[in-house]
């Protein structure tokens, strides 16, 4: 994995946390790591922290002094693209084509039957397994995005059940085996 290029977008979850670990685990594999986060996902986790692992600055709003077409760039520059946590409001704008934040335009602009593009979801069960969400999610898969499964267990909101993100150890795995 030395000298890969990775996209490690967020949205916002908490699970966000967990994401940090994957981040260092990439970062200590010899990996670049470029964050990307919807405004959603700073409310979980701030830009001083994924800034500090992975020595960037983190790329939020699309809008500011010279960012505007990075999203371009970064398409052509990395090898891998992962959406880690992925809300069901992310995924449902991705499957819909909505390019409104740095997240969803990123996507828009990949070559996603060129370099992998991986998702591992993260929310309440019920989001999961709702019809609109499975949809978007076949969707997603057809055109070829990656989708990871999530875990059964206990979820923010105290519940127990399917829509837990992946540990670290198994996401850092999973990229290993795409790049």
């Amino acid at each position: 994995m030395k000298n890969k290029n990775i996209i490690f977008s967020l949205s916002g979850s908490i699970a966000c946390y967990k994401a940090c670990f994957v981040i260092s685990g990439l970062i200590q594999k010899g990996c670049s790591v470029q964050c990307v986060c919807t405004n959603n996902a700073l409310e979980f986790i701030g830009k001083a922290t994924l800034e500090g692992l992975t020595k960037r600055p983190v790329l939020c709003d699309m809008f500011e002094k010279e960012v505007y077409t990075k999203h371009i760039e970064l398409s052509e520059w990395a090898d891998i693209s992962i959406l880690c946590p992925a809300t069901a409001n992310i995924i449902n704008k991705l499957a819909s084509g909505i390019a409104d934040d740095y997240v969803t335009t990123n996507f828009l602009s990949w070559k996603i039957k060129e370099k992998p593009y991986i998702i591992f979801p993260a929310m309440n069960e019920n989001m999961y397994e709702h019809p609109i969400t499975k949809k978007s999610l076949k969707k997603l898969k057809e055109i070829g995005v990656i989708i990871l499964e999530t875990e059964k267990g206990y979820l923010a909101c105290g519940a127990k059940g399917k829509g837990r993100l992946l540990e670290p150890k198994k996401i850092i795995k999973t990229i290993e085996k795409y790049l």
